[in-house]
């Protein structure tokens, strides 16, 4: 007969042994506090551990909440626009699979900076990084406000040195290059994509644009990123909308399905992925770009025709004018100087 090895005991997180003794470990609000408790009895252990922890944990004696549980109070108690809660679920997916079931209460500093050493690792952005935080930071203080939840934010816990977000360069690409993508679409697509050239619109405004609020020349954008705002049209937008048939959805740029385009960004791509290749095959450079950057050309256009920076900012929707100075670089001195006096002249009146 063989020698039946003993089953190894594994220890819970806040309990483990050295030289035969076992100690207990907790970490509250960054600090981490351990003791011995004076036993080598596994058994024992976990009574006196846990009359332990009863006195230092956050919880105070109270039951031990989870993450997931954390996040599904937070997530019932939010009241927000569909596509934004559709990004936070999307976000907590991601938090679930690193934090598992663990308890509330051991999501503290040195696991964060894991978690975003972790997501760097996997390709994940600084400012994709500080929405996950943002979302745990979010869920702790909604908790915290709960009877039996510790007064613990985690996220306060890390560095206080701000986590910079870079914003995508746009590398300006020649009109030939805009152009051989539009001469790849046909149809309803390359009007909704020329439309965004026009106006500078979100995709989202865009897509989501209903008829009703898109005529005497104007446009009326209820689906944006801050707040509802009108923009007009130009004599070539407004022939665009003119040309849209009337469909059952109300939606402004319809499918064939008779629905509201849905894959945008997935369609324009591969409009830029074909004209790119056709380049290609005529020994030509070609700029790739991305849907938002239509956006930026319109913007960098109207400060070169001669537009003021302040009119910019209210058509672009933007909460800051530091946001719309962004593009100045974009111009000659001159014009930029000309786009800067013209918002000087529109704030003095």
């Amino acid at each position: 007969m063989g020698i039946r090895k003993r089953k190894r005991r594994v220890e819970p997180e806040n309990l483990y042994e050295r030289n035969g003794i076992f100690y207990a470990r907790i970490t509250v609000a960054g600090k981490e506090h351990r003791r011995s408790l004076r036993t080598g009895d596994p058994a024992e252990a976990d009574r006196r551990l846990e009359k332990w922890l009863s006195g230092v944990s956050p919880y105070k004696g109270t039951i031990r909440h989870t993450f997931p549980e954390a996040a599904a109070l937070w997530l019932e108690a939010g009241e927000w626009k569909p596509k934004t809660t559709a990004g936070y679920i999307k976000l907590l997916k991601v938090l679930r699979e690193h934090f598992g079931d663990a308890y509330w209460d051991q999501i503290d500093k040195p696991r964060l900076q894991r978690f975003a050493e972790e997501r760097r690792e996997a390709g994940s952005g600084t400012a994709t990084i500080n929405r996950y935080l943002s979302v745990i930071s979010g869920i702790a203080d909604h908790v915290r406000e709960l009877p039996g939840w510790p007064e613990i934010n985690p996220v306060r816990l890390l560095p206080k040195k701000p986590r910079k977000e870079r914003r995508h360069p746009y590398i300006r690409p020649p009109v030939e290059d805009i152009e051989a993508c539009f001469a790849r679409m046909n149809g309803t697509f390359g009007q909704l994509c020329r439309f965004a050239l026009l106006t500078g619109a979100r995709k989202d405004e865009i897509a989501k644009l209903l008829r009703t609020d898109a005529r005497d020349g104007k446009a009326q954008l209820w689906e944006t990123k801050s707040k509802f705002r009108i923009i007009p049209l130009s004599p070539e937008a407004r022939a665009i909308v003119e040309a849209q048939p009337k469909g059952k959805s109300g939606y402004l740029f319809e499918t064939a399905n008779g629905g509201p385009y849905l894959r945008v960004t997935e369609m324009w791509r591969e409009v830029v992925r074909r004209a790119q290749i056709l380049a290609q095959k005529d020994g030509r450079r070609f700029q790739r770009m991305r849907f938002h950057d239509l956006r930026h050309e319109y913007a960098i256009r109207y400060l070169e025709n001669g537009g003021a920076l302040y009119h910019l900012q209210k058509l672009l929707g933007h909460s800051s004018i530091k946001q719309t100075e962004w593009y100045l670089r974009y111009l000659t001195p001159e014009q930029a100087q000309a786009a800067e006096i013209g918002t000087a002249q529109n704030t003095a009146h």
